[in-house]
Parts: C-alpha cells; structure tokens; sequence
C-alpha cells in the first residue's frame, strides 16, 4: 500500500520576538507514488506553532483517501511530539482545560484533532530544517518568504 508523505516547512522564529509585522510562511509537499503537490500560505505574526498547525489543517483537508497510511515529515519538532505522544487525549478528556501559557495555540489544535483523528494509520516524524529529506520543503519555504 503506498504512502502519502507530507513535508512541512515553517518558519522558524526561536531567535525572534515576534511582531504584527514579522514575516512568516508555511509550505507542505504532498506526495503520493509519482504525484506532487504544494501548498503554501504566509502572512505576518505568527509562530512557528501555529503555522504548522494551519499547514497540517490545511494539507489534510485536502487529503480524499482516509484508508491510505499518511507519514508527515516536520521541522517543528514540539508539534510532532504532541501528535506522535498523543498529548491531546488528556487537553480533550480535561474539557480542553488547558491553561493559555501551556498551549497558546490550542483553538488550532481543536480545529486539528479531529482532522488527524480522520486517519487511522497517521505518523509524523521531526527532522532538522537541514535534513536532506526535507529539501524540497524548506527551499519551497525560502522562495515563499522572498515574496512576503
């Protein structure tokens, strides 16, 4: 059974305070057996936590086939801890009671748990922006933001 592979880029502020008017984009490569596609959006303001989480929305989304594996690559490595651990079992059995210093993004996440939860057989793996598997992705994303 073949693979859906996304890989997803985001920007990456660690080292920035951000403003309104901090750049910042997401980028997601779809690939299935010989077929690819790319998704991407940017605007301002917003971290890397919540762009991956929009991206993930958005590329899921677009997914027709729930019954095919779907392995996620991510350079956001706190996302893909919270997805591979399952993390959100215990925000959504607490009524989502989770305080905003915890999880500042989490009307994402509930966006996004039940989108994930679509997809039995879902993995998601971190890997360092300089990761050669997540070329294509990151030099997609330096190409976006050129253009913001």
């Amino acid at each position: 059974m073949t693979t859906i592979h996304l890989y997803l880029a985001s920007t990456d502020h660690h080292s920035t305070n951000i403003t309104a008017t901090t750049p910042a984009a997401w980028v997601v490569i779809l690939r299935y057996a010989d077929h690819q596609k790319a998704l991407n959006d940017g605007g301002y303001g917003h971290t890397e936590t919540s762009l991956t989480l929009s991206a993930l929305t958005a590329a899921l989304a677009t997914l027709k086939r729930h019954d095919l594996p779907v392995h996620i690559h991510t350079t956001t490595e706190q996302v893909a801890a919270i997805i591979s651990e399952q993390r959100y079992l215990s925000w959504r059995q607490n009524n989502w009671d989770v305080p905003e210093a915890d999880q500042p993004d989490l009307p994402q996440w509930q966006t996004l748990i039940p989108i994930i939860e679509e997809f039995p057989n879902l993995t998601i793996t971190y890997h360092p922006a300089d990761d050669p598997a997540m070329t294509t992705a990151t030099t997609t994303l330096t190409a976006v933001m050129t253009k913001l």
